[in-house]
């Protein structure tokens, strides 16, 4: 069985979530107490309810707690977003994703027993501001910890040198996961591997020390 997730509130950004996870062939069940927004969603997705995610008669009856993840994206109101994370959690649900407006806000929704707070403006900013250091990562997602996922790539200055001159194999500290080249994954990786113009290799680690590397190409 596909996993199962409940999106609860559907702006723009639950409205994103639900359309992604359906491009993945996952179980979504989209829930708004908005009638409109529901019907949007609806035309992509195939399990749409309109509910109050704050009752806990109407959480129950739709078994939220047997959802691996139920994401909260409600963004107009503090309140029902924090009340609707509590409800949640306090009906046995595993996992609670919720989008946060602000670090207050984040801070209230730890406190009630969010798994994971996103606030995908301030996580944006982040990416964007690592990018305008360095060109070259056309990706960069904080992990937690010091830890990071990034996408490196290669220009002309390191056109043609094998993953052995650039000591990727050998690290301790992050990882070389693939390259990208193209519409192709590679995972099977050699020292004797040449790289090209434009492949994508995509790290995760420690971020001081993919820092350091990145300093010494």
């Amino acid at each position: 069985m596909n996993n199962q997730f409940a999106v609860i509130g559907l702006g723009l950004f639950g409205t994103a979530l639900c359309e992604e996870l359906e491009r993945q062939d996952a179980e979504v069940l989209a829930i708004d107490i908005d009638e409109v927004r529901t019907r949007q969603v609806a035309t992509f997705c195939s399990h749409v309810i309109v509910a109050d995610a704050t009752d806990e008669n109407t959480v129950a009856e739709l078994g939220l707690a047997e959802f691996d993840i139920v994401f909260v994206a409600i963004g107009d109101s503090l309140e029902t977003s924090i009340l609707t994370t509590l409800v949640l959690k306090e009906a046995g649900v595993k996992k609670v994703w919720v989008k946060a407006r602000d670090k207050f806000h984040a801070k209230i929704l730890k406190k009630v027993g969010a798994d994971k707070v996103i606030n995908p403006e301030w996580d944006m900013g982040r990416r964007v501001a690592q990018s305008m250091f360095d060109t070259r990562l056309v990706d960069y997602l904080e992990l937690g910890h010091d830890m990071v996922l990034t996408e490196f790539v290669i220009g002309l200055q390191l056109n043609d040198r094998t993953l052995a001159d650039l000591d990727l194999l050998q690290q301790t500290e992050f990882q070389l996961l693939a390259i990208k080249r193209g519409q192709t994954l590679h995972n099977v990786l050699t020292g004797t591997l040449t790289l090209s113009l434009g492949d994508i290799l995509i790290l995760a680690g420690n971020k001081h020390a993919i820092d350091r590397w990145l300093d010494k190409q």
